[in-house]
């Protein structure tokens, strides 16, 4: 059943309204009011799907009646029955909001009843188009759009009240991985759910917006004090830390979280947004799971990084990326066990670039697919080369990132490139971060298998830092492991380290995994590794990553030590 509000001032006019729907088969209740002010009051206790004004009245005439209501009821649609027979006012009633406008007198009550019905219906798809302009359509929580005309409003009335605003933009932190390893349909209900414990966490008249992707914004009107803002960080940090279950996986998620202050900060809406942008990008550098309030300095930061992702891109464009190599050695024999090709950056304004300080933006901007195809391939070629020039037996390791290691045609793309460079599977080690193995065990295994197919030896790197276990390392295919240098460092005189660096040690050989000792640069660190049971080494100790020219007569030179010691 529609329910109308009949407003209209001739009684005989109502009764003929009232009468000709009557006669319809649809179902219309109606309500007769004679007044505009009887029609807002009846308007602001009782729900109607419909008001079908007459624009002449005792109490209100013309085009300001029209407007009355809509301002009472904007969402309600707005039907106009008049006595006057005019285009111009027709035309400006539509203009102000009215959905037709009919003449009495010209009006039957087929009629009537079919403008009543296209009047409901196209208020709803107007409804529907301005809700979907305004919200997201996965969460149901404000777009981007709709923060922004809040955010405006907003600061308009803070100004006014003297009070504070404060603005967060939240990132979900490796959200791609979860997306790539567990599916598009729960990365979807992560995001739904996560659009949840937002919500849950802040006030009812905030503003929770989804800005797109795995990024979402808050909007915080009349905060009493800044270090509410703090509490309230703290608050969804461990909200969405709790694990989700979607679909029988049990996910865990962490945010990054860039807070700005109005009117601390800046007082125009377009800089509070950069500025919440630019310090949650500060908290994901931190390492994610952290919140961090706008500073000047951080804008300097966000410039440099700018402009280092844009010289990446034309730096992979004319090719300024060279491989230096770094040998492992057996401390046993003395000898060279293999090698490990390291990417630099030969820019010409800033000269030769170490890793550390480009990789990290190749991962966040996908440039380090491109990047890292290259050096595998590169690295394959060459040591194919040096295998051909006298050296059969070398064995070459390559870095594989997260983001590579999620291509779903990783074992087909190696296995091309073993095949262009003719380097045998059993030469090449590939090395992986912890990380692989964290998010996703089944589809690690399951890459993992495929790569050992091929008959490449699997190496987990950088151990220790991340929060895999040994145990949970049985599962994969692996041959070696890798100790961070950042525990080697400390060896033997940080007691703690030593007993972790030992612990490592003989539970990984126990997995008959073949351990490496990263960064060594010391005798004493070597020697307690030596005495530890690990006995291949990489670092400065032994050699610092040589250009591929020099590499040659390193490999000699630790061939004739090997004769001299008679070995």
């Amino acid at each position: 059943m529609i329910k109308i509000l009949l407003v209209e001032d001739n009684e005989a006019d109502a009764r003929l309204t009232k009468d000709m729907l009557a006669e319809q088969r649809d179902r219309f209740d109606v309500v007769h009011v004679d007044h505009l002010s009887e029609a807002l009051r009846r308007l602001r206790r009782e729900p109607f799907h419909l008001v079908l004004l007459d624009l002449s009245l005792s109490d209100s005439h013309g085009l300001d009646t029209l407007r009355q209501v809509q301002a009472k009821s904007p969402s309600l649609p707005i039907l106009v029955l008049s006595g006057l027979n005019d285009e111009g006012i027709a035309l400006q009633a539509v203009q102000n909001g009215a959905q037709d406008y009919l003449v009495k007198g010209q009006a039957n009550g087929d009629l009537l009843a079919r403008a009543i019905r296209y009047a409901v219906e196209r208020k709803r798809a107007e409804e529907r188009l301005i809700y979907l302009a305004q919200y997201d359509h996965l969460t149901g929580v404000a777009n981007r759009t709709l923060l922004r005309d809040r955010l405006l409003l907003a600061l308009a009335r803070s100004k006014r009240k003297d009070q504070t605003v404060g603005l967060m933009f939240l990132d979900l932190d490796r959200f791609k991985a979860i997306n790539d390893t567990l599916g598009h349909d729960i990365g979807d209900q992560l995001l739904k759910a996560v659009a949840e414990r937002l919500k849950s966490c802040v006030r009812q008249m905030d503003t929770v917006a989804r800005m797109g992707g795995d990024e979402f914004g808050i909007l915080l009107e009349a905060i009493p004090s800044e270090r509410g803002l703090t509490t309230l960080a703290q608050r969804i940090l461990d909200t969405i830390a709790q694990p989700f279950v979607l679909e029988g996986h049990q996910v865990f998620a962490t945010v990054s979280i860039g807070i700005t202050v109005y009117p601390t900060d800046d007082e125009d809406s377009n800089n509070l947004l950069k500025h919440a942008d630019t310090a949650m990008y500060r908290a994901k550098q931190h390492g994610g799971n952290t919140y961090q309030f706008f500073t000047p300095e951080m804008q300097a930061a966000v410039r440099e990084r700018l402009a280092m992702e844009q010289a990446l891109r034309k730096g992979l464009a004319k090719k300024e990326f060279v491989l230096h190599y770094q040998p492992f050695f057996d401390l046993a024999t003395r000898t060279v066990t293999g090698i490990e090709a390291i990417v630099r950056w030969l820019s010409p304004a800033a000269g030769l670039t170490m890793p550390a300080h480009f990789i990290p933006i190749a991962e966040e901007t996908g440039l380090i697919i491109p990047l890292g195809a290259w050096v595998l391939r590169s690295a394959c070629a060459q040591a194919k080369k040096w295998q051909e020039a006298g050296f059969p037996s070398l064995r070459i390791a390559v870095n594989i990132s997260d983001r590579q290691f999620r291509q779903r045609n990783i074992a087909s793309s190696l296995s091309q490139i073993l095949h262009d460079t003719g380097l045998d599977p059993h030469s090449l080690e590939l090395e992986f971060p912890e990380s692989v193995f964290m998010l996703n065990t089944d589809a690690a295994i399951t890459t993992l298998k495929e790569l050992k197919k091929l008959g490449v030896r699997l190496s987990i790197d950088d151990f220790g830092v991340g929060f895999s276990s040994l145990s949970h390392l049985k599962q994969f295919p692996l041959d070696t492991l890798k100790i961070d240098q950042s525990f080697v460092r400390d060896i033997p005189s940080d007691p703690d380290a030593a007993a972790f660096v030992a612990a490592i040690i003989a539970m990984a050989r126990s997995l008959k995994l073949t351990v490496i000792g990263e960064g060594v640069e010391t005798n004493a660190q070597a020697a307690f590794l030596a005495e530890k049971g690990c006995h291949v080494i990489q670092g400065y100790l032994c050699s610092e990553p040589v250009p591929p020219e020099d590499l040659p007569r390193l490999l000699r030179e630790a061939g004739d030590s090997t004769r001299r010691n008679g070995t």
